[in-house]
């Protein structure tokens, strides 16, 4: 539906966006996620037509869009900031573009009432825009875009504004929203959770590069880069020198210590390399297990954040090590402890340097 071919896009001679190729398929839920700065809003917006491209190509369903007028392309864009028209109606706003269309009142009434109605808001349609929580018109403003009926629908971070239960809130309505809908989102967040949770593949972008594409779980449990792994979610990032090669594992030292691990990278002998082990993966006790990767530490501290219980070890060489450990597995630590973190090692990722 959607193609980026070589796009860069330059400002003061620097590329925000750089070369980057992309294909977005019909009637998926994409999105492009990453830190501010990173390249992702302006990607949407050459692909609206607020910004043209320095160069490369974008093609729109197979045509190219590069020359287009945003107005002429058929995409809608639902910004953060909701831009409704105060002095109008729910109604009116949702109404506005078809009626610069010059569409037929009894068209406008029928594709208003099944917009309203897809956002669950038909009953709001005599209210101002005052008179809704943020949330609602939010609402207002997607049923606004998708009356217009186009064929990509971009959103830029327009759950940003809203309190953190109700933008978890909607994110499950929006995605069932794609899902009734069955038109392409293009969706951007720097929020890894909200991506996780919404989309059906993730682009995740760093200084105007594409560093991975992938399902959610292929990005969260196999990082193909240090950035993706340590960006997405929590781990903890391992660095040492592989020291044996046996195969199809590596010998690695970390803080005086060795480890076997996957060589699943073809990492060489003495090179440096990193390793990602979720929080989730690993396990905090008095003995090391059988079977398992074990490094040895220090426990240094217990939180409680809700759903687990964090336990911080201190390496040998200071690195500190975070496990999340279910309450029905905590074992009792002390500060005189010697704690052995242990995982296995399936759940190691190894990245090379």
């Amino acid at each position: 539906m959607v193609q980026l071919e070589h796009v860069t896009k330059e400002f003061d001679e620097a590329n925000v966006v750089d070369d980057i190729n992309l294909d977005i398929r019909a009637g998926e839920f994409l999105t492009l996620l990453g830190p501010s700065g990173c390249g992702k809003t302006t990607t949407l917006r050459m692909i609206a037509g607020f910004e043209k491209p320095t160069s490369g190509k974008i093609l729109l369903n197979g045509k190219q869009v590069d020359d287009m007028e945003p107005y002429k392309r058929e995409v809608n864009t639902v910004f953060q900031s909701y831009s409704l028209f105060p002095h109008m109606n729910v109604y009116d706003n949702v109404a506005f573009g078809l009626k610069m269309k010059k569409v037929g009142k009894d068209e406008i009434r029928e594709r208003v009432t099944k917009a309203l109605k897809l956002v669950q808001l038909e009953e709001y349609g005599n209210r101002k825009p005052k008179q809704l929580s943020g949330g609602q018109q939010q609402r207002i403003a997607i049923a606004r875009a998708i009356v217009n009926n186009p064929k990509v629908l971009l959103l830029d971070e327009p759950l940003g504004a809203l309190d953190l239960k109700l933008r978890k809130q909607m994110q499950l309505e929006l995605k069932h929203l794609q899902q009734t809908l069955g038109i392409t989102f293009i969706y951007v967040t720097h929020d890894q959770e909200e991506a996780l949770t919404m989309s059906d593949r993730i682009v995740v972008m760093n200084k105007g590069k594409i560093e991975q594409i992938g399902l959610p779980r292929e990005i969260y449990e196999n990082p193909t880069t240090r950035f993706v792994a340590d960006f997405i979610g929590q781990t903890n990032i391992i660095e040492g020198t592989v020291t044996a090669i046996n195969g199809d594992k590596a010998t690695m030292e970390f803080s005086g210590q060795t480890i076997e691990i996957p060589n699943s990278q073809n990492v060489a002998l003495n090179e440096e390399a990193f390793i990602s082990v979720r929080p989730e993966k690993m396990k905090a006790s008095a003995v090391p297990f059988e079977g398992t990767i074990n490094l040895k530490g220090t426990f240094k501290e217990r939180i409680y954040v809700g759903s687990v219980t964090k336990i911080v070890v201190t390496m040998p060489n200071g690195k500190e090590l975070t496990i999340h450990e279910s309450h029905d597995n905590i074992e009792e630590l002390t500060n005189t402890n010697d704690v052995y973190v242990s995982w296995n090692p399936k759940n190691t990722v190894v990245l090379k340097k």
